[in-house]
Parts: structure tokens; C-alpha cells; sequence
């Protein structure tokens, strides 16, 4: 079978990539002919070179108008090629529509977005041919989705019109529905591929003081790193010994490090950029944080806990549904909140590695480790949408339930 398999993620790589790619790879491997389309940044990322190694079909696209780490040119020309309707042409297609795909799987990095809607080529070209079409949604939106009613309805009819609509996260599903005012038909929950493996134990670092890890894009506005150095930088916090890694690249790398020399924790505060072995930061380090604005499931939390390490998180997607009592969650944006979980967990610091260990068994019981075979054989037509990942509410039963 013929598979297309869309990003429309601006971004060069990131966790979300993760499912798509091993949905990709595991195609390939079944003997299925895959083209995937992305965005076309100036260099050619690692892992869409590994998929093109193992036979994959590169289709790359020009980069919307409002992804600014592009040349100003090209900016307007995206933009006014949209304003100009030509998003609803196959202008930027043609490859695709050449190959004649069988089944459309469209990956975003958030739930409904501006570059996709239902009279987008892709879209149209999907429902003209009688081409399935599925959608995966990684993260969405709880505290602001600025759009008209127009948005809202145009969403409708794409999610109306799919063969199933994936979701990462039960409250991000939960949050689509309140935002369009229906039950989302075919919606079902999935899991990300991990990059770590559940049978090995970890040895847990010892450490006479905290030592934690940040594991995110450098992207402030969503994933909340300067929140965090505002919340440390108080002074019931700067005196303390303690070590907190950034790991991870992203535009706000600079702004990162103004920050930490701005609230004086040199010293204290370091920048550890990529590391591919996500184990090698957890050999080192106690406690994830992450002070997201906007998730779906991260990875970086599910990987942190299945090496047994415990985390501070807080309360969007899915985040706090699978950290439970195990970790410490923040109730919300505000530093002052931050900084009241951020004491209860360093409070709690002798406890950090039981927390760590209740973390691993969690990810154990909860995970579905054949999750990407279960998706391929849906979308080629060989499993039942129904039969495919687990219902929204079935999902929360499941996490809440003890085992």
C-alpha cells in the first residue's frame, strides 16, 4: 500500500516526529511503500535522512508565513500565496498527487492549527479520491486558542470527515471537544514510542544534594523554562545547593542563558543541549521538571519515569494523569505556585528515589508496547479503528485505576 504520512509541525524535529516516524519505519519494514512530507528546513534533518536510508520518499513543502526563523522573503511569499487561496491549490502538491497515495496520515503538533483545514488541498484531494485520511493530534491548547467561528467550523468538518482522529493525550482530547462544542467522532488514545527500554534498571545517582533535569525544546512560551528560573531565583531557593540542567535546543537558547546570569545562579544553572541517549541524563540526574504551557504526553516525562526517576510537572495534558501521587505537580501556571511545589518537593527530597521506582511500574502497567503495530494495521485496513489504542474514557479508567 501506498502511505503519506504529513508533519505539519514547523519545527525541524521533535517528540511528536517520534510516533509518525516509527509508524514510517514500521511501514517500510512491512513492505508498504511510504512517501513523508514535511516542511522544508535548510538542512535535512537526521532522522528524516535515516527514513529516506530505509526507502522512504522525501516530499518537502515551503515553510508557512508565520514560522519566523526563515528569510523575511520567504515569509511573505508563503503569505501571500495563502492570502491569494493558493493553500487550496496543488501548487505545493504535485509530487504527491503524482504518486497517487492510498492512505493520508496527517501528524500535528497541535490539535487544530492554521496551516490545515478542511479546504486544504491535501483535504480536498483526500475526499475527491476517496482516500482515507487520519489525523494525529499531539498537543493542544488549555488556556488560549484565539480563533473565530469560522476556525471552529472548518475544524469541525475535518474532524467529521476522518477515518479516526489519535490523540496523545485524554485531556487534550477532552480540551478539542469543549473547543468545537461536539463529541469528536473516531477519537481514540495512543501512545509515543519510548526511546528508552522498560527492561533495564537504572542505577539511581546518589547525591548529598538535588539534582535536576529540564528535558524540553528551548521554546519558552510553551514549555515554561523562564517560569522555572523566575520560581529559583527567589531567595528561599538561591541559597540552596542544588544542580538544574537544560537539556535540549531550541530559539529561546540565549534568552536562557541571559536568564540565568540576570537571576545569579551561575553556578548552579547549566545548559546541557542535545543528548540522544536519554538515559545518559538520567544517570545523572533525580527529578524531571517540566513547567509546560501547552502538552500532550511528553516523552521526556515518560522516559524520565521509566528510568525511575520522579518529576515535578505541571497540570496540562496528560501530564499529571500519569505522574499520580508519584511525583509533584504544579496546579498551574504562576510562579508562586511553582515555588510551592518546587518546596514540597525538595522537602521531599530522601524520598525522590521510591517515587522514582512507584514511577517505573507505573509506565509498566499503563503502557501498550505494540501501540505503533496496532496503528499501521488500522490504517492500512487491517484492524479495526475500534480494536486500534483505547477510547478516551476507557484511557482515564485505565490510568485511574489501581493495579
Amino acid at each position: 500500500m501506498r502511505i503519506l504520512v504529513v508533519t505539519i509541525n514547523v519545527a525541524a524535529w521533535g517528540g511528536s516526529e517520534e510516533l509518525w516516524k516509527s509508524l514510517a519505519m514500521k511501514g517500510l519494514a512491512k513492505g508498504n511503500e511510504v512517501m513523508v512530507s514535511v516542511f522544508a528546513h535548510h538542512n535535512l534533518n537526521p532522522n528524516l535522512a535515516e527514513l529516506v536510508e530505509q526507502g522512504a520518499i522525501l516530499h518537502q513543502r515551503p515553510l508557512p508565513s508565520y514560522y519566523n526563523e526563515q528569510p523575511f522573503a520567504y515569509r511573505a511569499l508563503s503569505e501571500l500565496k495563502s492570502r491569494l487561496g493558493m493553500d487550496k491549490t496543488s501548487m505545493d502538491w504535485r509530487a504527491v498527487k503524482d504518486w497517487k497515495p492510498e492512505v493520508v496520515i496527517i501528524s500535528s503538533g497541535e490539535t487544530f492549527d492554521h496551516y490545515l483545514h478542511h479546504q486544504s488541498y491535501l483535504i480536498t484531494y483526500c475526499k475527491d479520491n476517496g482516500i482515507p485520511y487520519f489525523l494525529i493530534s499531539q498537543r493542544n491548547w488549555e488556556w488560549d486558542l484565539s480563533v473565530d467561528q469560522g476556525f471552529r467550523e472548518s475544524r469541525k468538518r475535518l474532524a467529521e470527515d476522518c477515518q479516526g482522529f489519535f490523540f496523545v493525550s485524554y485531556q487534550n482530547y477532552k480540551m478539542a471537544c469543549c473547543q468545537l462544542a461536539m463529541d469528536l467522532p473516531r477519537a481514540r488514545v495512543i501512545q509515543n514510542p519510548l526511546k528508552v527500554s522498560l527492561e533495564s534498571d537504572l542505577p539511581y545517582p546518589k547525591s548529598g544534594i538535588p539534582k535536576m533535569a529540564y528535558v524540553a525544546r528551548l521554546e519558552t512560551s510553551i514549555k515554561g523554562q523562564d517560569l522555572f528560573l523566575q520560581a529559583l531565583s527567589s531567595q528561599r531557593f538561591s541559597r540552596l545547593d542544588f544542580e538544574l540542567t537544560f537539556y535540549g535546543t531550541g530559539p529561546d537558547e540565549q534568552h536562557l542563558r541571559e536568564l540565568v546570569k540576570y537571576y545569579g545562579l551561575e553556578g548552579k544553572v547549566f545548559l546541557g543541549g542535545h543528548v540522544a541517549d536519554v538515559s545518559e541524563i538520567w544517570r545523572t540526574n533525580q527529578l524531571l521538571v517540566l513547567c509546560s504551557l501547552a502538552e500532550g504526553t511528553p516523552l521526556s516525562l515518560i522516559e524520565a519515569m521509566a528510568c525511575g526517576r520522579t518529576g515535578l510537572v505541571t497540570e496540562v495534558g496528560d501530564s499529571a494523569i500519569w505522574l499520580s501521587k508519584s511525583g509533584f505537580v504544579v496546579s498551574g501556571h504562576q510562579v508562586v505556585k511553582i515555588q510551592k511545589a518546587l518546596q514540597e518537593a525538595l522537602d521531599n527530597f530522601s524520598n525522590w528515589e521510591k517515587l522514582g521506582q512507584q514511577c517505573k511500574g507505573r509506565v509498566i502497567e499503563k503502557r501498550n508496547s505494540e501501540e505503533i503495530d496496532g496503528l499501521l494495521e488500522c490504517v492500512v485496513g487491517k484492524r479495526d479503528l475500534y480494536q486500534t489504542g483505547l477510547d478516551p474514557q476507557e484511557f482515564l479508567l485505565k490510568m485511574n485505576r489501581e493495579e
